[in-house]
């Protein structure tokens, strides 16, 4: 039991997910007794006893679907299972010619899914604060934040910042603004995935989409990717959008848990360097695109006739109400910049 729970112990440190199994119940001649324990890590081993031969192999592989799900659950191993079954009550037939019956109950730990975002726009960020509140871990990489990367192009500082990550099942949102979309996505290939978004109008999705298309990224992982990102409920304001596209997430997570990326290994991968994007891709554009500092929508400053022009720099905005808001007090936005 001391090397239970030193494991659970150290698991527990370093944020690694395990299943406890604990004994709740058990009927002769099985050879657990109540209060046993035992862990099942990610790899499928198990360190602690729950019961001999017969019930390993089941409690490994119902343990490794309580870390798939992240749900807990009570199962009932034993020769002669009931007719009528209670509501939340896993039940499996033993396997063996032991009599004995087994009731455990299996704990996931540590199963809250990472939320991979990219990006340092106000929708980004909200998305970073709001993320907890829904279990998931936030995860949040940047090229405005990256370090000591002026020799580096731009997808493979996005790659480096995901190395410190666990590649782990995660969940993913690109929310650059329009700065660096095909980067953000393209970093993205080699993870598995279970949802991809993207921040941006159905538009300008066509012209990422054939981005993408002439860079090689794989057709399954573009036709994978959500855009634009997030329930339509009329969000307005980064905490709104943050919001649509969480509950388009948790609406993933819940109802088809079985779809996602695989991600790819790296000899298989058709990706060029960032510079081999389209002319009519991200690269063409970015310096042009600005985000709108009092809604956070994105605009094109070539386009837009929204302008404001404030110590050396043009701001641009989506509408004359945004601009006029500006105008009268810069420095209360530009603070949140």
């Amino acid at each position: 039991m001391d090397l239970v729970w030193e494991t659970a112990k150290g698991m527990d440190e370093r944020a690694e997910p395990y299943v406890m199994v604990t004994v709740v119940r058990r009927v002769r001649p099985s050879s657990a007794t109540v209060g046993d324990k035992a862990i099942v890590t990610a790899d499928g081993k198990m360190i602690g006893f729950v019961g001999g031969h017969c019930t390993r192999e089941l409690v490994i592989n119902q343990a490794q679907e309580c870390l798939r799900t992240g749900e807990k659950r009570l199962l009932l191993i034993t020769p002669q299972p009931p007719a009528h079954v209670e509501e939340g009550v896993t039940v499996l037939s033993m396997t063996c010619a032991s009599e004995g019956t087994v009731e455990l109950f299996l704990e996931p730990k540590h199963v809250d899914p990472l939320l991979i975002i990219v990006g340092d726009s106000p929708i980004a960020h909200a998305l970073e604060e709001m993320a907890p509140r829904f279990a998931f871990v936030p995860r949040r990489i940047s090229l405005e934040e990256a370090e000591n990367s002026s020799s580096e192009e731009p997808l493979e500082i996005l790659r480096n910042q995901l190395a410190a990550f666990d590649n782990t099942t995660a969940y993913g949102v690109v929310a650059t603004m329009g700065l660096y979309d095909s980067e953000g996505l393209l970093a993205l290939t080699h993870w598995k995935l279970r949802y991809l978004g993207l921040v941006t109008s159905p538009k300008r999705w066509s012209t990422v989409r054939s981005g993408l298309e002439m860079a090689g990224a794989p057709k399954e992982f573009i036709d994978f990717i959500t855009a634009p990102a997030g329930l339509d409920i009329g969000a307005v304001g980064a905490p709104e959008i943050a919001l649509s596209i969480l509950a388009q997430i948790v609406e993933r997570r819940r109802r088809d848990l079985n779809v996602q990326w695989e991600g790819q290994p790296e000899s298989e991968r058709k990706i060029p360097k960032p510079e081999a994007l389209p002319e009519n891709g991200d690269r063409a554009t970015v310096s042009q695109i600005a985000v709108d500092p009092v809604c956070g929508m994105t605009v094109n400053l070539e386009k837009t006739q929204f302008r404001f022009e404030l110590d050396g720099t043009t701001y641009g905005f989506c509408c004359s109400g945004c601009r006029e808001r500006f105008a009268k007090n810069p420095e209360a936005f530009l603070s949140h910049l």
